[in-house]
């Protein structure tokens, strides 16, 4: 009920569509008992509701009987209309804002602030989105993928841990307590933006559309895609010739702490391994 008078609805509305829902074709003194309301604020609200398109009068006669709209047409024109007026704000606002600098980058901090740029950014994507993430992450993140796979966009995502994701391309990667180098999120669109972020203690992000640097993000997610690939497809000779989780390659190429901490997690003696 909050949430439909936070679109626009008044208490009783929000009560007497709610009461419709469940009661199709209910008289008015029926809603009035179902959502505790006076007869006459009923009466009043059912109206109302029908003026917005959230309810219809099946037919003539007495008494007369009601029926809600259903949920997604109500819903739906509202989101449409908010659209518009959005789009058209825009467009009226651009008018007044300084041209953008040739190059961009945006500092975030703080998990709320990442999540609502990552999404925004999801959203606002005309041909590809992709993404490096944690499992957990898509606990968020699914749905702005989900629309943006909807609205035609390419998705491709590196995912690690454990996941059904049922949208775009998911390649599937080790789960995050076999990894090194903290929770990391790569976000790339239409190879043009891309954001980078840590989720870890103090989480922060940079946001830009510099060409040099928006590359690199996009390769390395690419690459990320081909690695989970290959080894899907080749784990056994992988592991033979690199040992689990590629340790033997990848201790070399960390810097010594984090190489030792991949050491203890695949279980083999630092003694072992020459990390650079």
């Amino acid at each position: 009920m909050e949430r439909l008078i936070e679109l626009g609805l008044t208490q009783s509305e929000a009560r007497i569509y709610l009461a419709l829902l469940q009661q199709p074709e209910a008289t008015g003194y029926e809603l009035a008992n179902a959502a505790g309301l006076q007869r006459a604020n009923a009466y009043a609200a059912v109206k109302s509701l029908a003026d917005k398109g959230f309810a219809l009068q099946t037919a003539s006669g007495t008494p007369a009987r009601f029926v809600a709209t259903p949920p997604s047409d109500a819903l739906g024109r509202i989101k449409r209309r908010t659209e518009r007026q959005v789009d058209s704000l825009v467009a009226d606002l651009a008018q007044f804002a300084e041209p953008p600098a040739a190059t961009a980058f945006h500092t975030l901090r703080g998990t709320e602030a990442i999540i609502g740029r990552t999404a925004a950014l999801v959203d606002s994507a005309r041909e590809r989105v992709a993404v490096c993430c944690w499992a957990e992450d898509l606990d968020w993140l699914a749905a702005p993928l989900r629309a943006a796979s909807r609205s035609g966009c390419q998705v491709v995502v590196n995912v690690f841990g454990d996941s059904d994701l049922d949208v775009g391309e998911v390649f599937q990667h080790e789960h995050p307590d076999r990894t090194v180098g903290g929770h990391l999120l790569l976000v790339a669109i239409d190879h043009r933006l891309a954001l980078v972020s840590t989720l870890d203690h103090q989480p922060t992000a940079i946001q830009t559309d510099q060409p040099a640097l928006s590359r690199v993000v996009e390769k390395l997610i690419r690459q990320e895609a081909y690695l989970a690939a290959i080894f899907e497809r080749h784990h056994d000779i992988l592991t033979e010739s690199f040992g689990p989780h590629l340790v033997e390659l990848r201790s070399r190429l960390l810097p010594t702490d984090q190489a030792e901490q991949l050491v203890s997690i695949v279980g083999f003696g630092a003694a072992e391994l020459d990390p650079l």
